[in-house]
């Protein structure tokens, strides 16, 4: 069995900004990892590393009085792992096995995900430089070493916490009790450090400093940007902070967006369809929005699925809304008649970007763009001539840009 132990000993020290960052209130003894970063306490973030390396125990080192471990048990369950909670050292002996693998993750360690995953990979206890980790608050464990807060080792070297007092710090003392048992040190890479992805926080003013660089890098994936998409990650950045902490995230920015779509839609009802339009184009870019949070809890902490609708189900909600709208603005030939070209045009721009790849090709599926276009051609009266107008030119590129791949393509 992989056990994961994680310690929630540590205060919060320094100058913390305000309380905000830990819930419950403005306690000066709260710890570390019950400050919160992107809308998950730092424990929570520590859980899905050590979920995600294959833990099937969580031993959590907390107070007797300490509240707040709910949701961290909650999340342990729910993905599959046994929780046990103790309050000191002598504790955790009878949790481990020799059999076992321990991953052990300091107070208030901050890692990227995926650079954990890779740096833990093997049974190890991970150091830095002395001088850059006694810098950054971490323990000097030598004169050329400091700690990096975070180790993997054989479970068997838990029983010598039996020869220690009780109240010892659990992962200084493992820390010592690995090295000398002859677990390999591993250095994070001096890049790693310089560019913040790999911290020990200690205050909410820390926190802050750290968060927008974690929330962009969990917000955006490799491949083109539809414009929606670059300006919702902008949003996110500048207001994901506020809606993460209160809880809401990408559920409140969802309903807004659906709300926006309905109101489209009765807009064109009553016949003002360029309002509806741009209306529509608000709603796409808060779908947009609510995709990237979904993204970001998805990938900061490692969920095998989305807790919100996937992004393929808001495309399906506004192409219908606009093909809706679409039909009422050929309605002179009869409304079935009238969703021929609006129905052409929304199925190439499913259909190319599918076949075609390119950068140019991606930009078709940004239904924003599209509404607002329709809007201004809307504006200037001819959306309906417009619309047919802008299905040939789809099919045109998209016949264009496949024969071109086709020609760059090695057969």
């Amino acid at each position: 069995m992989r056990v994961a132990l994680l310690s929630l000993i540590a205060p919060v020290t320094g100058d913390s900004g305000g309380a905000g960052g830990v819930p419950g209130g403005a306690s000066p003894i709260a710890p570390r990892g019950l400050m919160r970063l992107g809308g998950h306490t730092l424990a929570r973030h520590q859980l899905a590393i050590a979920l995600s390396l294959g833990c099937d125990r969580v031993i959590v080192v907390a107070p007797g009085g300490l509240d707040g471990l709910l949701p961290l048990q909650h999340a342990a369950e729910s993905a599959g792992a046994l929780f046990h909670r103790v309050t000191g050292a002598h504790g955790i002996m009878g949790l481990v096995s020799a059999q076992d693998e321990v991953i052990a993750l300091g107070d208030g360690v901050l890692a990227w995900p995926d650079l954990a995953q890779e740096l833990l990979a093997t049974p190890t206890v991970l150091v830095q430089p002395v001088e850059q980790g006694v810098a950054a608050g971490f323990e000097r464990l030598d004169f050329n070493y400091a700690s990096a807060g975070a180790m993997r080792f054989p479970g068997r070297l838990v029983e010598r916490l039996s020869e220690l007092p009780g109240d010892v710090e659990p992962f200084a003392c493992l820390q010592r009790i690995a090295l000398q048992g002859g677990v390999p040190q591993r250095s994070v890479p001096d890049e790693v450090i310089a560019q913040g992805r790999w911290n020990l926080l200690h205050n909410e003013r820390e926190i802050q400093a750290v968060e927008p660089d974690w929330i962009s890098h969990h917000l955006f994936e490799d491949g083109p940007l539809q414009p929606s998409e670059w300006l919702a990650g902008q949003v996110v950045r500048l207001a994901g902070p506020a809606l993460l902490e209160a809880g809401s995230g990408g559920t409140v920015v969802a309903m807004a967006a659906g709300v926006l779509a309905a109101l489209g839609l009765v807009a064109g009802g009553f016949g003002a369809l360029t309002l509806g339009l741009m209306l529509v184009a608000l709603a796409w870019l808060g779908f947009a929005c609510a995709s990237m949070f979904g993204r970001f809890e998805r990938r900061s902490l490692r969920l095998p699925r989305p807790r919100m609708a996937p992004a393929v189900t808001y495309r399906w909600i506004v192409d219908g809304v606009l093909l809706a709208l679409l039909g009422l603005a050929h309605g002179e030939r009869g409304y079935v008649a009238g969703l021929f070209a609006p129905l052409m045009l929304l199925g190439l721009i499913r259909l190319v970007p599918a076949v075609v790849a390119s950068r140019k090709a991606a930009w078709m599926e940004d239904r924003a763009l599209l509404a607002l276009v329709l809007s201004l051609l809307s504006l200037l009266g001819l959306l309906r001539n417009g619309v047919a107008v802008l299905a040939v030119a789809l099919l045109l590129g998209g016949i264009i840009m496949a024969g071109r791949q086709n020609r760059l393509t090695p057969t």
